[in-house]
């Protein structure tokens, strides 16, 4: 089987996915899948969409995904007071739902909860009550969502929605995770665990590099990845689109969060 690219919450920012797809090139890498929210918070959801379907990607729907096409459907969902434009979720959401071509909004219309690959499954949050996009952010979360991969045999699941990367296993299971470094993880058949594969567009680990995961399903080998990229273009995308400053600033350290602050007079 091919290594898989697991990419998640591309977030519209389109000079990061650009990076990312640029190292899976490099990489030897036969197979790219998605675990959703292609769209929201950044300046360039349409370009994004149309960037992953032209390469084939597979992806499963993400939160953003659906809220957008709810609003194409019923502006009357979003909030009623004009306040929604500064808040970086629905300012977000609008910006898609406004710019998306027909055809890309259907394809986000067209993405199934879940995505079977080799060796697991992808979903946007967790599995259980996938309804209600449930955080998985500790071992507590992430247990329902252990246990329905214990029931189906399916072993590892990927998950985006967190913006993080990060693994849940239950710590009396007989396999445990084998750590090969930092980054590079062994997961050995009979595993049961919840995989968070990084945010491309967001991330909100303390690294504000573009992450990925790379998933080797012969050798049963992850791989959490980063990818430069220019934050300060996107940061400029985004305002220049009339979304809430707060999205800008979220890709930036501190140095570069100050330079962007005089380049736009705040």
């Amino acid at each position: 089987m091919p290594k898989i690219a697991i990419l998640s919450d591309i977030h519209a920012n389109e000079p990061a996915l650009k990076a990312v797809l640029r190292d899976v090139a490099k990489g030897k890498i036969g197979r790219v899948v998605c675990c959703g929210d292609t769209v929201g918070y950044g300046a360039s959801s349409n370009a994004c969409v149309s960037r992953l379907r032209g390469l084939g990607v597979a992806s499963v729907m993400g939160n953003h995904d659906f809220y957008t096409n709810h609003i194409r459907r019923d502006r009357t969902a979003l909030p009623a007071n004009r306040d929604w434009r500064k808040n970086p979720v629905w300012a977000g959401v609008e910006e898609a739902a406004r710019t998306l071509h027909d055809d890309n909004a259907a394809w986000l219309r067209s993405l199934p909860r879940e995505l079977p690959i080799p060796g697991g499954v992808l979903a946007h949050a967790a599995l259980h009550h996938p309804e209600e996009w449930p955080y998985l952010r500790s071992l507590g979360d992430a247990l329902p969502t252990l246990e329905c991969l214990r029931e189906s045999g399916r072993g590892i699941g990927f998950f985006g929605h967190t913006h993080r990367q990060e693994i849940f296993f239950d710590p009396a299971a007989a396999v445990p995770p084998e750590w090969l470094g930092a980054t590079r993880v062994h997961l050995p058949e009979g595993i049961v665990c919840a995989v968070m594969v990084g945010s491309v567009g967001q991330p909100r680990d303390g690294d504000l590099r573009a992450a990925w995961t790379l998933w080797d399903s012969d050798t049963r080998v992850l791989e959490f990845r980063h990818s430069e990229y220019p934050a300060l273009t996107a940061a400029q995308d985004i305002v220049a689109a009339d979304l809430p400053v707060e999205s800008a600033l979220r890709l930036l350290n501190d140095d570069s969060a100050r330079e962007f602050r005089r380049m736009i007079g705040i």
